[in-house]
């Protein structure tokens, strides 16, 4: 019959190959028969296979049970004692003695793919799929490999997948292969799948771990990437993959996940002080009381105690205003820490500040040096800004001309060709032009300010205070004329300007600072309140009083500081009294309560000037005469007082 025919076809050609490997290449007529001759009869029989398949014209083949019995014995035997050659004929003889065996029959495919005649082993092991009995999983792999060879992506992907459900997922080399496969036809939402079944069978190794994190990265699945994170971890317990689960949670908002994981945490390890610091970060965004609750937590109950969380701790105790405590942990923190400059710096500024609101000025003095120490000499702006601080001019001044000198000369060294590289420096250069004049000016109206406080009235000894300011005039000009955007550096120019009596001048920038399309950055209720006092005090006109009023009244209703600053009512009710509206003006001036104005000159000499107008005499005397102490030359008192005495 013809299916018998070509089941001895495929025997005889399957007997030749298997021949052929254990002695001498076939010939015919004396010609050695090529790869490609097999390959031709490879695909004339699968061909032929296919036909009698689609005709369905299988008929019975014969069988001989015991000699295939008998045959399969051998071949065991012969296996177990190493000789694979002669293992192999008694495999073809067996399987010759009972076609029906689907063991039998896979078994001389495995020979035959083993040999390099995966053709034949194809045309075998597509057979045996169609013989009785249960498919293994050795048996579905062996077609999917077969296919992968053969080129027939769908059926390699059928039997990879029937393969492995029959194994229920678990043969690693059957997943490894299925993934090279899927890599060839570039299906990576499919490797994906495979490669969280294959990832815990070979603890996440670090390549094939990488392979999926890119996968996962491109597919856009921030989900899966976190809780591949999170599977690694509990595989091989790297903390540093936790670390990236902590992080992928946070860019996710997912806080309360994050926080879950490091509330566990109870070491102080760098990956465990990273967890922390992430969410103690993200939870300050909005909720600053929780994040220091956190981190109060973790310090002191669970004892992860680094000296990065101590200097937190420390900077979250000085806002809370726990001081002495903060000044411990600071200090601390700024002792322990080796390899973060930043944070060393930082340690040493709070506690500067710290310092400098206790009055402390040598030890305010004392950190900022330290900070700029920590700094490595790059921090040298806060450092003269701290000795302007503590009124220490001179050696503020000789640093700043020193290192503006330093920058005005500075030109790139010989060698450099790399045109970004000259870019960034160029660009560092001027910034630091621009930052160190920005400090010295305000050191220099902060000086000029001192010298007018102490000696108001005094135009002798106030003269020292104009030289400061012409020479920080020029330096705001610099400023601005580098950068014309610059709000503040053109507001504080407005201000120095009026105090060196440009009142026109200065005007014409705060009418630039107003303009809303041009006041980026500005603090306009101050632009507003300064800008409007100015036209009050100078009282050049009925019309400037108004107007000045009106912008004090601006300035009032747009600021969202509450209550209201006393600065702000001060100029009301000035402006009130310009008007002629005296009880009004006292009024507002009762209102004032903030002991740091009522320590300035200029609050006595308004409320003086209210109360006699009131005709208060009495009260007029007692304000005048806290004022004469303050300033000993001022007209107003002097006239009042001569004139009380008459």
């Amino acid at each position: 019959m013809k299916l018998c025919r070509l089941f001895s076809l495929v025997v005889v050609v399957a007997a030749l190959f298997l021949s052929a490997c254990s002695s001498n290449p076939a010939k015919k007529n004396g010609v050695m028969l090529t790869s490609a001759d097999s390959a031709v009869i490879a695909d004339a029989v699968m061909k032929k296979m296919e036909q009698m398949t689609a005709k369905q014209a299988e008929a019975p083949l014969p069988q001989n049970l015991d000699a295939a019995h008998e045959s399969f014995m051998h071949a065991m035997d012969l296996e177990l004692r190493g000789e694979a050659s002669l293992a192999k004929m008694f495999w073809q003889h067996a399987a010759e003695s009972d076609p029906y065996s689907r063991f039998l029959t896979f078994k001389m495919a495995e020979i035959l793919a083993s040999q390099g005649a995966d053709s034949l082993a194809l045309v075998q092991a597509a057979r045996g799929q169609k013989l009785k009995g249960k498919a293994t999983p050795s048996q579905l792999g062996l077609l999917a490999h077969l296919y992968v060879k053969a080129g027939v992506a769908d059926s390699c992907r059928k039997y990879f997948n029937a393969a492995l459900d029959s194994a229920r997922y678990q043969d690693m080399p059957l997943l490894y292969d299925y993934s090279l496969f899927l890599e060839a036809v570039k299906d990576t939402k499919e490797l994906v799948r495979i490669y969280d079944l294959l990832l815990p069978q070979v603890n996440y190794m670090p390549s094939l771990f990488q392979r999926q994190l890119g996968l996962l990265l491109e597919q856009g699945k921030d989900s899966a990437v976190i809780e591949l994170f999170g599977r690694a971890h509990e595989a091989n317990g790297d903390k540093q993959l936790l670390t990236k689960m902590v992080q992928g949670l946070m860019f996710q908002k997912r806080i309360g996940e994050a926080k879950a994981i490091v509330d566990t945490l109870t070491e102080s390890s760098s990956e465990d002080e990273a967890m922390i610091v992430l969410l103690m970060t993200k939870l300050a965004e909005t909720d600053r009381p929780a994040a220091y609750a956190m981190l109060k937590k973790k310090y002191y109950e669970d004892g992860v105690r680094t000296p990065v969380l101590t200097n937190f701790l420390g900077h979250y105790e000085h806002l809370n205003g726990d001081i002495d405590s903060a000044k411990v942990h600071l200090q601390l923190a700024a002792s322990q820490i080796k390899d973060q400059p930043v944070y060393v710096t930082n340690a040493y500024h709070a506690l500067s500040s710290i310092a400098m609101k206790e009055n402390k000025m040598k030890d305010a003095v004392r950190f900022a040096e330290k900070a700029d120490s920590a700094a490595m000499g790059g921090d040298k702006a806060m450092l003269a800004m701290m000795y302007g601080t503590a009124k220490m001019y001179d050696k503020a001044y000789k640093m700043l001309d020193s290192l503006i000198a330093v920058w005005d000369k500075w030109t790139p060294m010989e060698g450099i060709a790399d045109s970004a590289s000259l870019r960034k420096m160029a660009f560092d250069v001027e910034e630091n032009k621009l930052k160190f004049r920005t400090v010295y000016a305000r050191i220099l109206v902060g000086h000029a300010a001192e010298i007018c406080q102490k000696n108001p009235n005094d135009s002798i000894k106030q003269k020292p205070a104009k030289e400061l300011r012409i020479k920080a005039q020029a330096l705001y000009d610099y400023l601005l004329n580098a950068d014309s955007t610059d709000a503040v550096t053109r507001m504080l120019r407005a201000i120095n300007m009026e105090r060196l009596g440009r009142h026109d001048e200065s005007f014409a920038q705060f009418e630039i600072l107003l303009d809303s399309t041009r006041s980026k950055g500005v603090d306009r209720p101050e632009a507003l309140n300064y800008y409007g006092y100015t036209l009050i005090d100078l009282n050049r006109s009925p019309e400037e009083v108004e107007r000045g009023y009106n912008m004090v009244l601006q300035a009032i209703a747009e600021e969202t500081e509450q209550p209201t600053p006393d600065a702000y009512l001060d100029s009301k009710a000035w402006g009130l009294y310009r008007k002629g509206q005296f009880a009004e003006a006292l009024a507002v001036m009762q209102q004032i309560k903030g002991e740091q104005i009522l320590e300035d000159f200029v609050y006595w000499e308004h409320l003086a000037a209210i109360q006699e107008a009131l005709d208060m005499k009495a009260e007029a005397t007692a304000s005048y005469k806290k004022l004469i102490k303050m300033s000993p030359k001022n007209p107003a008192a002097l006239r009042f007082l001569k004139g009380a005495k008459k």
